[in-house]
């Protein structure tokens, strides 16, 4: 099996947020597809925290695709330069206003200085004794080229103040393990990607 062969781009949206592309595709067996439409998002951080009690760290916000209120983990998109558990640890204050304690499990600290250096800092908490960092994950396979990361958090805690964007309006909450699947499976918490990184999460527990 050979993939397609990209003959042709055309951005039809080309915004610092979104961008829409039409495309024209050469199939293996020679078809051409002259309007194949992908879509690029910014790369983000899925955050799963976990507080020394063993409780979520959960968000509620507007989501306007849907026009309602949604239950969801802490996520937010990566700054250029920054790595997926710096992004992580800085949504997860910004948001939510929790940060991580320094305990002999994880020997990392919460307060990260600016200029640490990514590969320094990646280096400090994946030679850790936790499964920090779960993975990276396609958005959409079939026509969206972004992608999402998974970052696992524990033991943190609530301490200092929350730092919304001026488009944010975010409550948090904390849900015990058991709570979170009945949400789960009840339909309160319903977003498809955030439930497949919770999966990753559980199955890297053994």
């Amino acid at each position: 099996m050979k993939p397609w062969k990209l003959l042709k781009t055309e951005y039809l949206v080309d915004a610092p947020w979104l961008k829409v592309a039409k495309e024209t595709c050469e199939l293996p067996n020679g078809k051409v597809i002259d309007d194949f439409y992908t879509l690029w998002q910014p790369d983000w951080v899925l955050i799963l925290a976990r507080t020394a009690e063993g409780n979520w760290v959960m968000t509620e916000q507007y989501r306007h695709g849907t026009g309602k209120i949604a239950l969801e983990f802490p996520a937010g998109i990566l700054n250029k330069g920054e790595t997926p558990e710096q992004a992580a640890l800085r949504e997860l204050q910004e948001e939510c206003g929790y940060t991580l304690i320094r305990n002999s499990e994880f020997g990392i600290r919460s307060d990260i200085k600016e200029e640490t250096s990514p590969s320094k800092f990646n280096s400090e908490i994946r030679n850790s004794n936790s499964e920090l960092y779960i993975g990276t994950f396609p958005v959409n396979p079939d026509r969206h080229r972004g992608v999402f990361h998974v970052v696992f958090i524990d033991g943190v805690k609530k301490a200092g103040s929350t730092n919304f964007d001026s488009t944010e309006e975010i409550e948090t909450r904390e849900l015990s393990d058991e709570d979170l699947q009945k949400k789960m499976a009840d339909g309160t918490f319903n977003h498809p990607l955030q439930m497949a990184g919770y999966l990753k999460w559980r199955l890297t527990r053994g």
